[in-house]
């Protein structure tokens, strides 16, 4: 930099003295004019030097010849190093283009070495592909011989088969045609024999009808006349006691027995033959002709027989017998024959049996406080009427079927949920509230005593509640005394609405399991009945005359199974005042 600056100087010193110009005086000295090349002094140089006097100029004008001198060598010397430095700047440039240049064709070769190894690789994998292709190509080649081969073959078959089908096509047409033919000839036949069979179906239904229209009118006739028989039994029965009061009792057979212990069977204990009537025993039951009970001697006497298979003289069949009830067919269904009477023979009482022509009876049971119990029964033992009589001579009639009755038409009675209760879950009063439930409803329809015994949907006016303690052993119809006992809410409540209201009557039914015939189950559950009635009577003071005993057997399964099943052997009681008239 000081280089540059001295060269600067001796140029402006030069330019000074060879090239008059013009300026400013500075301490009053002018800038330096030259004459003949002698600069008029004092004066000022261009670069501002005062010049005293012409040596001073001289002195200055040769230190400016060397100081262009040493610039002009300066300048050249700074030519040469911008030449250097530009010389090395373009060797430079050249070193990195040549270095650019080489890394450029060692990426390239990079870049050429990667791409042969892959060609190399493209080559070696086209080659396994094309030697792939030929091996495909020889196997493609083989297959597609074989299958022309094949192809051929199965031509071949096609041929053979195409023409079997032919042949077979012109069999099966043939045979076709001798089949609609066959066909043809058959439908009409069947036609034929179709319509014969429609006009025989016809005939014979026609026919079976008629014979059944004719069966039936038969059956509701002797139902009707059966019906009308029986009512003419209950009036004549009413109508010859009637007689037997007003002339007295020379047409009449009377009996008259005092009530012994002995005579009376207990609730705990099982009667004297089984249901089938075997075992016999020597009690009061028997008398010594024949073998029959005093009950099947009523029935011979008023029905003409009792053997089993024999047919009494109202139609009915008899089915069974154990001497002290026997069941009879009736109109298809079975039907259970008994003394209605037996719940009033209790030990003390004095019976009075009056037996009528046809067979009919009147009984008059009278106790010891002279109160009298007089109950009309038909000629096959059932209860026709039923009449109390106070220690004060009032009357108080129970019921009465030897009037007529109105006929029952099951469809127009009220449509009612059956209702059941059991007696164990319901206190006293919850048991005489269910027990009169059958008086709030609104049903002023009333039955013969007749008519809620054989009709369900009759019964079913009344809740029914069961005595669900009471469960029968197989076979069995006694009861213990601690299952006697377990009625005392039930028999409590029955005593006491019978006080209240005298025309109280009860239903108590009796029911068996699906065990055994039809006929020894209802049997057997009529003798259940009668068991439970007497343990009300015997345990809680219910009055006997005011219930009424009815087996209904297999009839109404609690549990619908074949088998043994305890709770099916059952009892459940009803209050049937209301139903009847």
């Amino acid at each position: 930099m000081k280089s540059i600056l001295n060269a600067t100087t001796a140029l402006t010193v030069c330019v000074s003295i060879s090239m008059p110009a013009t300026g400013f005086a500075q301490e009053g000295a002018g800038q330096c004019q030259f004459t003949e090349e002698l600069p008029t002094v004092p004066c000022v140089l261009g670069d501002g030097q005062v010049i005293g006097s012409i040596e001073e100029w001289m002195t200055a004008k040769a230190g400016g010849a060397e100081a262009q001198a040493a610039a002009q060598a300066q300048q050249e010397a700074e030519a040469q190093a911008a030449a250097d430095a530009q010389a090395q700047q373009e060797a430079e440039a050249q070193a990195a283009a040549d270095a650019q240049a080489q890394q450029e064709a060692e990426a390239q070769a990079a870049a050429d070495a990667q791409a042969q190894q892959e060609a190399e690789a493209q080559a070696a994998a086209d080659a396994q592909a094309q030697q792939e292709a030929e091996a495909q190509a020889a196997a493609d080649a083989q297959a597609q011989q074989e299958a022309e081969a094949q192809a051929a073959a199965d031509a071949q078959a096609q041929q053979e088969a195409e023409a079997q089908a032919a042949a077979d096509a012109q069999a099966q047409q043939e045979a076709e045609a001798q089949a609609a033919a066959d066909a043809q000839a058959q439908q009409e036949a069947e036609a034929q024999a179709a319509a014969d069979a429609q006009a025989q179906q016809e005939a014979e239904a026609q026919a079976a009808a008629d014979a059944d229209a004719a069966k039936d009118e038969r059956k509701a006739a002797r139902k009707a006349e059966r019906q009308a028989a029986r009512q003419a039994e209950r009036e004549a029965a009413a109508a010859a006691a009637a007689a037997a009061d007003s002339s007295g009792a020379d047409n009449v057979e009377v009996t008259t027995e005092e009530v012994a212990e002995e005579d009376v069977r207990t609730s705990n204990q099982e009667f004297s033959t089984d249901v089938t009537g075997n075992a016999p025993s020597a009690s009061a039951e028997s008398d010594d002709s024949g073998g029959l009970s005093k009950f099947e001697k009523a029935l011979l006497l008023g029905l003409g027989a009792v053997a089993v298979g024999t047919v009494l003289k109202n139609g009915d069949q008899v089915m069974s017998r154990s001497g002290d009830r026997v069941v009879v067919e009736r109109d298809g269904e079975l039907r259970v024959l008994k003394d209605d009477d037996a719940l009033l023979r209790q030990p003390g009482n004095e019976v009075r049996t009056e037996t009528f022509n046809d067979g009919s009876t009147r009984s008059t049971v009278t106790r010891e406080d002279g109160s009298q119990i007089v109950t009309i029964r038909g000629r096959d033992g059932t209860v026709l009427s039923r009449t109390r009589i106070g220690t004060d001579g009032e009357a108080t009639v129970l019921f009465d079927d030897t009037v007529a009755a109105q006929e029952v038409v099951v469809s127009e009675l009220p449509q009612v949920e059956e209702q059941s209760f059991a007696a164990s879950d319901q206190s006293e009063n919850a048991l005489r509230a269910a027990l009169a439930a059958e008086l709030n409803r609104d049903n002023t329809r009333r039955f013969s005593l007749n008519q809620v015994r054989d009709i369900r949907q009759v019964r079913a006016l009344a809740p029914e509640i069961e005595l669900d303690a009471i469960r029968f052993e197989t076979g069995s119809a006694a009861i213990q005394p601690e299952q006697a006992r377990a009625l005392a809410e039930i028999g409590g409540a029955i005593r006491e609405m019978i006080a209240e209201d005298p025309r109280t009557v009860i239903l108590v039914e009796g029911h068996t399991d699906a065990v055994g015939s039809a006929t020894y189950n209802l049997a057997l559950s009529d003798r259940r009945a009668e068991t439970v009635a007497l343990a009300l009577t015997e345990y809680f003071d219910v009055p006997p005359e005011n219930l009424i005993t009815q087996g209904y057997g297999e009839g109404s399964l609690r549990i619908q199974t074949e088998e043994a099943e305890q709770l099916n052997r059952r009892a459940v009681v009803r209050n049937i005042t209301a139903l009847l008239r």
